[in-house]
């Protein structure tokens, strides 16, 4: 099947019930990230988005990736949902041949996360209930053989989180490659709980009546610490671009930190220094790996290059002692 466009997506819900047949349809294409066609529909008693994988990833750089992500999207969408019930959208269709999925829309008003922190507008509350739902998510799918089997295709993963961060960071600095390529190794030979693979703020929408997290597209039961650093290296990436606000970035890290381990099984907390180790390479990834950060001017990216480096190269024992090193570096 073709990719869906504005024109075509109205005949696409009436074929997949969504809509009745002759009945108006609004669609507009929407600009989310680069690895779907994402349309937001309205029609007579729906509002949703629909979302279609690519093949080829809108980036300069060829990057490929398999389209049954978005199936396994679904899956995990549906999942979260169960766990923790208005987490995540409600899942209205899923369409395996294309490879297409129809998701609620959020309310008028929603805002995205990452829009909000990029204004310095950082939420302590909003980083808790994160914090909150990752360890719900994680506590309830530790060592579920079910859980582990439906979600035993770390394929996606590979092709969208492994090889364009880690290896591509590799390839880029040979002489980094051992540290790094330690810790792709560790992610991708550990099977512990669901990891959603993209937990940063862009995939978190957030309105009156509560937050929903987003695309998990690169889902799979993996390594616990993956979610949590890709989280932290956020906020401290917001913290390098903004340092006027930094205090108010670690604020939320911190609180994220502390509500994501509190009540955690122990089996699943991080040991300190390999998670700021785990946050030094997705801090590299998004400064020289395929999808950079596109807020950061070129002196910020230097500074990021060289507070990952040291994360990675000599990990700190703890989180505090990273955001200290971090707010060094923004005085220096």
């Amino acid at each position: 099947m073709d990719l869906l466009t504005a024109d075509t997506v109205g005949p696409w819900l009436v074929r997949r019930g969504l809509v009745e047949a002759g009945a108006p349809v609004e669609a507009t294409e929407l600009d989310w990230g680069v690895s779907n066609v994402v349309l937001a529909v309205r029609a007579p008693d729906l509002d949703a988005v629909v979302k279609q994988a690519l093949p080829r990833l809108r980036v300069a750089e060829e990057w490929l990736a398999k389209r049954e992500r978005t199936l396994t999207e679904a899956a995990a969408l549906q999942l979260a949902a169960e766990i923790v019930p208005g987490s995540t959208p409600e899942v209205l269709d899923v369409d395996e041949e294309a490879c297409a999925i129809a998701i609620a829309r959020a309310p008028d008003g929603w805002r995205n996360w990452k829009e909000l922190l990029l204004g310095g507008d950082a939420d302590t509350a909003v980083a808790r209930r994160l914090g909150e739902l990752l360890r719900a998510w994680q506590a309830a799918t530790h060592r579920d053989s079910g859980i582990a089997a439906r979600f035993a295709d770390i394929e996606a993963f590979e092709q969208l989180r492994v090889d364009p961060y880690h290896r591509a960071v590799m390839r880029r600095w040979p002489s980094l490659a051992g540290p790094v390529g330690a810790y792709a190794e560790e992610l991708l030979n550990t099977r512990v709980c669901l990891v959603h693979g993209d937990f940063s703020p862009k995939n978190v929408l957030i309105g009156p009546e509560g937050l929903w997290v987003i695309d998990f597209e690169v889902a799979h039961v993996g390594d616990p610490v993956f979610d949590p650093a890709f989280m932290l290296n956020h906020l401290m990436l917001k913290a390098i671009h903004r340092p006027e606000d930094a205090a108010t970035y670690r604020a939320c890290a911190e609180a994220f930190d502390e509500s994501y381990e509190n009540g955690l099984p122990w089996e699943l907390v991080p040991d300190p220094g390999l998670l700021t180790g785990h946050i030094g390479c997705l801090m590299l990834a998004r400064v020289d790996g395929k999808s950079p950060a596109e807020y950061l001017t070129e002196p910020q990216r230097l500074l990021a290059r060289v507070h990952a480096t040291r994360l990675v190269t000599d990990p700190p024992p703890t989180l505090d002692a990273a955001w200290r090193r971090l707010e060094e570096a923004l005085r220096g």
